[in-house]
């Protein structure tokens, strides 16, 4: 997924989410709240929001948690 109108378009469905490793569960990308991406520097390809680290408030648990981006198939 190099386009990133089709990163977009996953995000908006609802396809997107993050682990959050204190309950132990996925959150969607949309309910959660985003504080910084963590880009990778050894990535150089067309699709980076793969390859990042987001940081981002648990809605559940209210815990800051990092975890890369997972998209559902």
């Amino acid at each position: 997924m190099s386009n990133p109108g089709e990163f977009i378009q996953a995000c908006a469905a609802g396809k997107v989410w993050v682990f959050c490793k204190n309950c132990d569960a996925p959150r969607n990308f949309n309910d959660v709240e985003h504080i910084r991406t963590v880009e990778n520097p050894s990535y150089w390809g067309a699709d980076p929001w793969w390859y990042e680290m987001r940081v981002f408030r648990c809605p559940d648990c209210g815990t800051e948690q990092q975890s890369p981006l997972h998209r559902e198939s």
